[in-house]
């Protein structure tokens, strides 16, 4: 059990004996980014990408309603410093503020549920090996560079390890295969040589003329390796 803004959850665990799914030729390859960049994921087959997309929660809601928690946060500190945040006004306030983080909140807790759902949903379909690149502190930074608010880093963050775990769980319960990979994103995956970037978030290599959104260079790490194993 947890407590988190104001509210008390309760985690029931479930166990059952499964039989292992023998995973097919499919390779089912997630990266994990930060909410604002998406949960990209690719199906790949044969070393090619059949199907791909990119899941994230409705981005201007999340920012409109952060906004008015950051200008309301604001307006109640200085209430605060003046003593009047006891008053009936600031009472008031404060309840508002609590009451939109907990829908801020209530928005990416119920999408990251939903991504889970139709991930495990077509790697069970295709009885795909579940590739994962987990790199929740690498887009934490990222972040940071972007010059974002703390507070909105922090948004942006919410449940990304718990969207993990149980990510991990639901394959386990289904007996879908799965495995966590490192798949650079700065590194070029024709050449080997290192990626810069330019704006927008697109990796360009000087080397060879490879050019991408970041986001998809794990995945084309992820075709080669793919590729490489097909081979042998």
């Amino acid at each position: 059990a947890w407590v988190e803004n104001g509210f008390l959850y309760v985690a029931i665990v479930f166990e059952r004996e499964v039989q292992p799914i023998q995973p097919s030729e499919y390779r089912l390859v997630i990266d994990v980014n930060s909410w604002r960049n998406g949960i990209v994921w690719a199906l790949i087959r044969g070393g090619k990408i059949v199907a791909q997309g990119r899941e994230r929660p409705r981005l201007g809601l999340i920012n409109e309603l952060y906004e008015r928690v950051a200008k309301l946060e604001r307006k109640y500190g200085r209430m605060k410093r003046m003593g009047l945040h006891k008053s009936i006004e600031g009472r008031k306030m404060w309840r508002e503020i609590k009451r939109l983080r907990r829908r801020l909140f209530a928005i990416i807790r119920s999408h990251a549920q939903w991504v889970v759902h139709r991930l495990v949903r077509k790697a069970l379909k295709r009885r795909a090996l579940v590739i994962i690149d987990d790199m929740i502190e690498e887009s934490r930074r990222g972040l940071l560079e972007e010059g974002l608010s703390s507070g909105l880093v922090k948004l942006y963050l919410a449940n990304l390890r718990r969207f993990v775990k149980l990510l991990a769980n639901q394959l386990e319960w289904y007996g879908i295969p799965y495995e966590f990979r490192r798949l650079p994103s700065t590194i070029c995956p024709v050449c080997g040589h290192e990626l810069r970037q330019l704006p927008d978030r697109i990796m360009v290599c000087k080397h060879c003329g490879f050019k991408t959104n970041r986001d998809l260079v794990p995945i084309q790490w992820a075709v080669k390796v793919a590729t490489v194993v097909n081979l042998y």
